[in-house]
């Protein structure tokens, strides 16, 4: 649910400096104002503001729109309290219930897809894949395009050599439960059973089931530079929280893990400055087990396989005990956890050695997946599609969704997806003078038309 533009030159990039960045920053500006339903945080406890004060007290300015180092509490997609997707905005025109199993391709053009069941859906004018970065992948090898040695491997007709699956990446992070408080913070298990909350939440969008999960954001470089390398979210609650109802399950610990660390603390409050890795330099890929279309792909994301990942998550996380340290955080009650975490305690605790066992141990995904179908320059060995977004040597076939992202956006992906999405849309359909229309002129064509044909419908 949270709103992040990112660093708008890293976008000028992806485009091969085709669009300015003035150009990138307009369609920004023009989802937030008509697409996106972007609101300001409801509900926050007292480590948000402590967060933001001890920014304030180690240097760091209050984040504005544009990308820079600083802090800010987030900005979300929420509509009166509540969580608002752009798929929200789509639901009317999706087939529910479906499942894609291939591609038609027929003399390297896409004219449909192929759903289970043998059902075949054909195309007037093209196709856009919009599976996501898992998935969209699997559909185009399923559909023999990929890397040969793999479509042989299942005996599926290569259709074109490309290298989908590749360049998988993600934001990671580390930091979980390492913030423990000497008295309890105003969300808690107390809040989520509380009949006033629930009233408040339904009828009025307030209070804390309005809660993202994550009160506050800060992007932060560990090398001194202006570019920053790490984000904190500020998560007000910890993994051992629930005592072990929820959050322990969600995320498959071990028993030991559990029972040897996270349940320790039970008599303290805690929370997670999820400190998580900007750019990371590890790439894995996602591939096809079998030829069989309901059977899942392999993931392999290769996390800190690069020891630089490595090196930065543990400067993070020097970082966050900074700030733990702050007058402002010792004043609600903060303090760094000091247990060991199981299989590190032959180390220091809180040295390099330490740290870097602890990341092994405890590091998870946020969510960010992108890549696996990167956008290219036809010549570059890594492009699965080119600047359009068509998948190359394929006609009337486009990847449309985060697997086309060449890197990561510096922060939460939402947003630059979307913006990445309306330039695509706005390539579609360009005047005589070559120059892109606004969006908002084909969505009024769009919706002219579509009252047209109901007419007909009716009178027919």
């Amino acid at each position: 649910m949270i709103h992040v533009r990112g660093n708008i030159s890293h976008y000028v990039e992806w485009f091969h400096r085709k669009y300015p960045e003035s150009f990138i920053k307009e369609q920004f500006e023009y989802i937030e104002k008509n697409i996106l339903k972007l609101n300001n945080i409801r509900f926050t406890t007292e480590l948000s503001n402590g967060m933001l004060e001890a920014a304030r007290e180690l240097g760091y300015n209050e984040l504005d729109m544009d990308f820079k180092s600083g802090f800010r509490k987030p900005l979300l997609y929420q509509d009166d309290g509540k969580r608002w997707t752009i798929s929200d905005l789509i639901y009317k025109h999706v087939l529910t219930n479906t499942f894609v199993e291939k591609l038609l391709i027929k003399e390297n053009k896409c004219i449909g897809v192929k759903l289970l069941g043998g059902f075949k859906i054909f195309a007037n004018n093209g196709v856009i894949l919009s599976a996501g970065t898992l998935s969209s992948p699997k559909i185009l090898q399923l559909s023999g395009i990929g890397p040969a040695k793999l479509l042989k491997r299942f005996n599926i007709t290569l259709v074109k050599d490309l290298p989908v699956g590749k360049n998988l990446q993600d934001h990671i992070g580390t930091g979980l439960d390492l913030v423990q408080f000497n008295r309890s913070l105003s969300i808690n298990s107390f809040n989520f059973f509380n009949p006033y909350n629930i009233f408040n939440y339904f009828f009025h969008g307030q209070g804390p089931f309005t809660t993202p999960g994550c009160e506050a954001i800060g992007f932060l470089s560990t090398k001194n530079t202006t570019v920053p390398d790490i984000q904190f979210m500020v998560l007000p609650v910890g993994i051992s929280t629930d005592r072990g109802s929820h959050i322990r399950k969600s995320l498959n610990l071990r028993d030991k893990t559990w029972f040897n660390y996270f349940a320790n603390f039970f008599e303290n409050h805690t929370s997670s400055i999820f400190t998580t890795i900007l750019s990371p330099k590890s790439r894995g890929e996602v591939y096809i087990q079998s030829s069989n279309a309901v059977v899942p792909p392999i993931i392999d994301p290769k996390y800190l396989s690069d020891r630089e990942d490595v090196s930065t998550l543990i400067d993070g996380v020097k970082l966050l005990r900074n700030f733990v340290l702050t007058e402002s955080m010792k004043s609600i009650g903060a303090f760094m956890n000091t247990n060991y975490f199981p299989g590190c305690e032959e180390f220091e605790y809180f040295s390099n050695s330490y740290l870097e066992c602890y990341i092994r141990h405890l590091t998870l995904t946020s969510y960010h997946p992108i890549g696996t179908c990167s956008m290219g320059l036809p010549d570059e060995n890594s492009s699965v599609v080119d600047l359009q977004f068509k998948v190359l040597g394929i006609d009337n076939l486009f990847v449309v969704d985060g697997s086309v992202l060449p890197t990561l956006p510096s922060g939460n992906i939402n947003a630059a997806i979307a913006m990445m999405s309306n330039i695509f849309f706005i390539q579609k359909f360009k005047p005589n003078n070559g120059r892109p229309k606004s969006f908002c002129t084909y969505r009024c064509k769009y919706f002219i038309s579509e009252f047209i044909l109901k007419i007909c419908q009716k009178n027919i």
